[in-house]
Order: structure tokens, then sequence, then C-alpha cells
């Protein structure tokens, strides 16, 4: 269960001005101190249990940036995020990402967090020592929090009644999708059931030699080895092609967010990106690397307009 895509989660973060239910502001995090940790655990789990969101650091409640430094945010290991959430809740929750955006011409770090199908519970306190001998907690043992407004917060019954009924529209929906295109086959056409061990047996024979197309009336296909044509996320995609690049250009995640949007590249360009389901992140391929490499080349100019133009829609869409 997710609210909305995350380019458009993403595009807000960048120039919202208010918190609201799917966008908290951090003024900062200290990756070291079990205390910030605690905290934003239960707004991570609170966002999870709303239907996901983002958190963005370096941000006071105005919306004001306060030139804290993202790198040691940017840093942290998804692998470590989630081991120490399933420390309070001993389910290993791996639907978030760190990102980095640009708000006010200035770069932040940001917590994306997609929507679970089932409620997280906390089954551990998130207690921690604020000296003198003493301790605070952020959560207790069975509380289940969810987004009020702009405040992370224990659940009541009419968060776990909502919860429910976008679960049941969410499957009825997938229910009657799958329904309306059996009717709406064409006259002529089978619908069949395949078991599952057929289709893994024809997964691991022989290699099958497919053209991509940018067609959108082409039938989809996404081969087994999609790593071998789509290998690299974001930061191996900036690694190569910063290392690429003249020195005098340097770009970030924001600057292939822009890109993206600019080329609408999922859809029209499936031989730049792909994305296993919808809630994971794209995944590129080197042809998409050898064709920014060749339009900066062209226009030194051209990452700068990417990103202008990405402003121009984000303040449409506001």
């Amino acid at each position: 269960m997710i609210v909305e895509d995350k380019d458009k989660s993403v595009s807000r973060a960048c120039v919202a001005k208010k918190e609201s239910k799917h966008l908290d502001f951090k003024s900062s995090f200290d990756v070291t101190s079990a205390e910030a940790w605690c905290e934003i655990i239960k707004d991570i789990i609170a966002f999870a249990n709303s239907g996901g969101g983002v958190i963005v650091f370096g941000v006071e409640n105005d919306g004001s940036s306060n030139g804290c430094d993202p790198q040691p945010i940017l840093a942290c290991d998804l692998a470590d995020i989630t081991n120490r959430i399933a420390k309070y809740t001993g389910y290993q929750f791996d639907g978030i990402e760190v990102i980095d955006l640009q708000r006010d011409n200035k770069l932040h770090a940001a917590f994306l967090v997609v929507g679970v199908d089932v409620p997280i519970v906390f089954t551990k306190p998130g207690t921690y020592n604020i000296g003198d001998n003493k301790q605070k907690t952020a959560f207790g043992v069975g509380t289940i929090y969810f987004r009020h407004g702009a405040k992370s917060e224990p659940g009541n019954r009419s968060d776990l009644e909502n919860w429910r009924n976008q679960e049941i529209a969410r499957i009825k929906g997938e229910w009657l999708g799958n329904i309306r295109k059996v009717v709406r086959a064409p006259k002529g056409h089978t619908v069949a059931l395949v078991p599952k061990d057929q289709i893994k047996r024809r997964a691991n024979g022989d290699p099958m030699i497919v053209r991509i197309s940018t067609d959108p009336k082409a039938p989809k296909f996404v081969p087994h080895n999609a790593e071998e044509f789509w290998p690299h996320r974001q930061k191996s995609l900036l690694a190569k092609i910063n290392k690429r690049l003249p020195s005098t250009i340097r770009i970030n995640g924001h600057d292939i967010l822009c890109v993206n949007r600019r080329l609408d590249v999922l859809k029209s360009h499936p031989d730049f990106a792909y994305r296993p389901h919808k809630m994971a992140s794209p995944q590129y391929s080197d042809t998409y690397i050898d064709w920014l490499i060749d339009q900066a080349s062209k226009d030194p100019n051209f990452f700068r307009a990417a990103r202008e133009e990405y402003k121009k829609f984000a303040g449409n869409k506001m």
C-alpha cells in the first residue's frame, strides 16, 4: 500500500514549505545517537503504516534550510537501518531508501519510506538514556504508530479502520483489473493459467533473443537476467557519470530525477531504465550513461536546463 509514487513524493519534498501526513522536516539527525535513532525509527514506522512518505533532514519547521551537513546521513547503510528497525519490531522492513534532494539550491539528505500492506507493531520499547540516570521512551511494546497530520502518534481504532478499508479497496481494484483483462480479451484469444513450475523451467532454459522497443504498443517483456541489461542503481550510475564528466561538472541524484522526468524515461526509453516493481528504485543501463555523457558534451548546460524545467514542473503541481 503506497499513496503516491516516488517521483511525486520527492518533487513535493523539494518545494513544500509545510509538513504533512506524508512529509516531515528534521532540523538535524545525529547518526551516532541512540536517542536520535529511536525517534527516527518511530517516524519511519509511522510513515510505513500510513502509506509512505519522505523525511527531509536539515530543514526547520517553517521550511527553511539550516545548513545541516547531509553527508553523515547519506552515508548510512540500508542494511544497518533495516537491522535497527528489526531490533524494535522483529520485522526486516527494507522499504526505505536514503536519497539526496535539493531545496533552495542546497543539498539535503532524506529518507524515502514506502507503505506496508500490514501495519508494523513495536515488539520492544524504544528506551534511551537522557542523563542523570534517567531514561526516556520513544515508543512502547505493542504500540502501532501512524501519521496524524504532521505528527507520528500511537494508532487508534480509526487508523486501523482506515487501513483496513484502503487495503480492501486496493485488493478489490486488483481483482477487477484482472477480471477486465479477461473480459476484454480480443476475439479468438485464449486466457491460459500456467503453473509456476512451468514458468521456472522456461526461465531456466535457453536464452531468448529480444529487441528492446520504444513503441508503447509493443508487449512488455522483462528478461530473467534483467541485471545484465540494467546493471546500475543510482549510486553506481552517478559514480560512472561523474568519473567521465569534466571536473567542472558534477551531478547528484536530483539531476537524474530531473532528466528522468524530462524524458519520461521509464515509459519512453526502456533501453535506458527499468523498474523491477512499482515500489523499487529504477535500474539503469550503460546505454543511458553514454547518452547522458553525450548530451553533456554537446551542451554544458544540459543538466542545469533539466533542473530548471523540473523546478517549473514541481511549482505548477503545488
